[in-house]
């Protein structure tokens, strides 16, 4: 069984990784009790990201009260199981605003939980969008 601390960790740590690699400055926040996971610098101002992991394709639990407009969300899907992992597939990533995820309806609810579906994120409108994000 894998640890909940360790994906989300993993999914930060791959965000600000690929950050980087875009040409953008990035500061990774720790802490339990933290709304903004990746500080990065862009032309237009600093970002605040939301990075939130996943290792199944089911949905990222997250609260609809939660959501800042201002704020970018990025989704990650680890692609950790076993049979994937010896495939060597890279993790795919979804990027989306909160203005999109408020206007867009794609917090849903399951009987306690709330969350966004991966079947809802994975198409042209957010997956590997990293142009949504204003340039470094």
């Amino acid at each position: 069984m894998t640890d909940k601390n360790t994906t989300h960790l993993a999914g930060e740590f791959l965000v600000a990784g690929e950050l980087a690699r875009r040409g953008y400055p990035v500061a990774i926040t720790f802490g339990n009790a933290k709304s903004i996971d990746i500080y990065a610098s862009s032309k237009s101002g600093d970002l605040q990201i939301d990075a939130k992991a996943g290792r199944y394709k089911g949905n990222w639990p997250i609260t609809e009260n939660n959501i800042k407009k201002d704020m970018f969300y990025i989704f990650v899907y680890l692609q950790s199981q076993k049979n994937i992992l010896k495939n060597n597939s890279p993790p795919e990533y979804f990027v989306i605003s909160g203005q999109e995820i408020i206007s867009k309806n794609l917090i849903k609810t399951w009987k306690t939980r709330q969350g966004i579906k991966y079947s809802d994120l994975n198409n042209s409108q957010y997956k590997e969008r990293w142009n949504k994000l204003p340039p470094p």
